[in-house]
This record gives structure tokens, C-alpha cells and sequence, in this order.
């Protein structure tokens, strides 16, 4: 399904239709925000998908944020609240931002296609995967790369990374799908995914990582970020974070380094600097380096560490941002035993017997 290099729209776009489909009523209040760095083209399709199905939907254009997790501009904030469903589609992460929150809470499902994804990418790589197995290889990655009774995660890799964590108590093992389980509907988390993350109720696309949000302070080590970094995107030289219990006290590299030093300055608060506020692992098999979060977080047997806010996947730091950055070929030692060997899961994820 190409794209015409004279920037118009073409193919049928049927990956970008699937949750749009499977979650929008006729007459439903539909807000899609969007920004005006961010490729018209998405939401453009997204409005003509909208009116095909006959809802009520309305278009906010916003200049781009600062940073990710800051709010929109304050009356989208105020109409998020009055619409049924919110598409976020900025060039920034929305979905985990203060208004957000407090519409999932209300009750307002989000659906979550915002951090820059451009229209060809949302007919390749990550929205191509089977988004049911996808939830399988959740269910098996919490169980056999961790586990319940999971203590100590040491990461390391060919840059220098040598890290370690504590998961004790922080593991949830989210359920396997059922022959009804719809890939592609809203979910609740704390129902469809025993997830403890507070009210989140949204859908992601693309999608594929199984979260996981360390005990705050027990951070220690060297964590080197290689392939990309929110706000960043992907990395010109790798980016060295000496963390001490749980706080990032240098940062150390190239220019991407500066970047990010200037950037939690100006932009990041006293939390921004708490690492790691997320661990997780990438589990889509389709998913592709394309030089933003969106998509190379989920890069199947990656990990990606958060800085920041981590409340949204089952933490307790709050921050005016998070950011996310990505290992590409990490090594996973779970209490002592390797589990994931220069990006390769060990264990099987695919089935009970595979």
C-alpha cells in the first residue's frame, strides 16, 4: 500500500482503520488532537476514516509541545473531557500527560497514535504484527523471562551497560488471550491485564512491550541508551547515565548527551532525573528501527529504561515528562540466570510448547 511521493494520500490504509473500526460508534464525539510538526497526512486520513463511520468528530491543531507528557494547549485539555473517545495523534507523547489521565480516569478512553509516526509507518513494520499473539508473548514474558517471585534484573551490553534493578513484587503476568479477546478494542488495564497502573484506558497502536516499573531507589550501575531516546529520536553516539540509587547523576557522551543533559534542564523537573522509572521488553516481531519511540521500543528483544514519570505502569514518581531510551541487543540476567542474550529471548514466548 504506497504512499505517493507527491505527499497524497494512497492504498487503502486498512492497519490505521482497524482500531478506528473496532472502537467508534456512529454519532460518538470523537476529538483528534494533533500538532503542526506532525504529518498532516495521519490526521488526515484519520478525519475521512472518522467520517466514514459516521461519527461526530472534531479536529484540534496545536502548536508542538515542549517536551513528551506535557498537556495540550488548556481548552483541547477542557474538550477532552466532553468528547467520547480522544485520538491522539501529536508529534509528542500525550497518552500518559496530566489531561489525559484525568479523562481515562473520567472514564474517556483514549486511542494512542501520537510520537511522531509517519503515514507509510502505519502500513509496515509494527502495525503488521498479530496483535493477539503479541498479547500472548506478554503473558509468556512475564512468566518465563521473570516470574512472579522475580528479585534482581542485571542488564548489560556491547556499549558498556552494566545495570541493576530491583522487580521484587513488580511483576504482573497479564492473562492470555481468549478465543474473544479483539486485539484491536480499548482496554482497561487493571481489568484486561492485571495491570496496577491506576484508572489507564486507552488503546496503543502500534504496540508491543511488556512494562514493567522497577522498585523506586534501587537503580545502581551504568545504563548506556544506544539506538533511540524520546525527543532525541535516534541516536547519533550512545548516551552513558550513571545511575546511583535510583537517580541519574551524570550523563556522559556525544552530542545526543548534551542534548539530553540541556533538555532534563530546562524541561525536566527534580523526578525527571529517577531511573529507572520503567524497565521493559520489547515483544513485536514486526517492528522495525525507524528512529522513534513509538515504534523502536517495541523491537522484539529490546529493552527500553524510563526516566521520569512512571505512575502510568504501576509506579509511584510523578514528573512533568518521561522519557524512554532503547537498548537494541541487551543481555537480561533475571535473580542470576540469563533470560535474553544480546537481544535473543531464551525462553519460549510464542506458546505453552513451543
Amino acid at each position: 500500500m504506497p504512499v505517493a511521493s507527491s505527499g497524497l494520500i494512497t492504498g487503502t490504509l486498512e492497519y490505521l482503520r482497524r482500531p478506528l473500526v473496532r472502537n467508534i460508534k456512529q454519532g460518538q464525539r470523537v476529538l483528534v488532537l494533533s500538532d503542526t510538526e506532525h504529518d498532516t497526512r495521519v490526521w488526515q486520513a484519520i478525519m475521512t476514516i472518522l467520517s466514514d463511520l459516521g461519527a461526530d468528530a472534531t479536529l484540534a491543531l496545536f502548536s508542538r509541545r515542549p517536551a513528551d507528557y506535557y498537556d495540550p494547549p488548556a481548552a483541547v485539555c477542557e474538550a477532552m473531557m466532553k468528547s467520547d473517545v480522544n485520538i491522539l495523534v501529536s508529534s509528542t507523547g500525550m497518552l500518559h500527560c496530566a489531561a489525559s489521565l484525568r479523562s481515562m480516569e473520567a472514564g474517556i478512553p483514549s486511542i494512542c497514535l501520537d510520537g511522531g509516526m509517519q503515514l507509510e509507518w502505519f502500513q509496515s513494520g509494527a502495525v503488521t504484527d498479530d496483535m493477539k499473539q503479541i498479547a500472548v508473548r506478554k503473558h509468556y514474558v512475564g512468566k518465563r523471562v521473570f516470574g512472579e517471585n522475580a528479585k534482581i534484573c542485571r542488564v548489560t551490553s556491547k556499549y558498556g551497560t552494566d545495570f541493576s534493578y530491583s522487580v521484587e513484587n513488580k511483576i504482573w503476568i497479564p492473562p492470555l488471550p481468549t478465543d474473544s479477546f479483539d486485539p484491536y478494542k480499548i482496554i482497561n488495564f487493571q481489568k484486561d491485564e492485571n495491570r496496577p497502573a491506576g484508572k489507564l484506558y486507552y488503546y496503543l497502536y502500534p504496540t508491543g512491550e511488556f512494562n514493567v516499573a522497577p522498585t523506586e531507589g534501587t537503580g545502581n550501575g551504568k545504563l548506556v541508551i544506544d539506538l533511540t531516546m524520546h525527543h532525541l529520536g535516534r541516536l547519533s553516539s550512545p548516551i552513558e547515565l550513571t545511575v546511583k540509587d535510583g537517580r541519574v547523576t551524570e550523563i556522559e557522551g556525544g552530542a545526543d548527551a548534551r542534548i539530553l543533559r540541556d533538555f532534563l534542564a530546562t524541561y525536566g523537573d527534580e523526578n525527571a532525573y529517577m531511573c529507572p522509572a520503567e524497565a521493559s521488553v520489547g515483544v513485536n516481531a514486526k517492528a522495525v528501527i525507524r528512529g522513534i519511540q513509538r515504534e523502536d521500543k517495541n523491537i522484539m528483544g529490546t529493552l527500553h529504561f524510563g526516566l521520569g514519570t512512571n505512575v502510568d505502569v504501576g509506579g509511584s514518581i510523578m514528573s512533568k515528562i518521561h522519557m524512554d531510551g532503547v537498548i537494541l541487543e541487551p543481555t537480561l540476567y533475571v535473580d542470576g540466570v540469563m533470560r535474553i542474550d544480546n537481544g535473543r529471548i531464551l525462553v519460549p514466548i510464542e506458546s505453552e510448547t513451543d
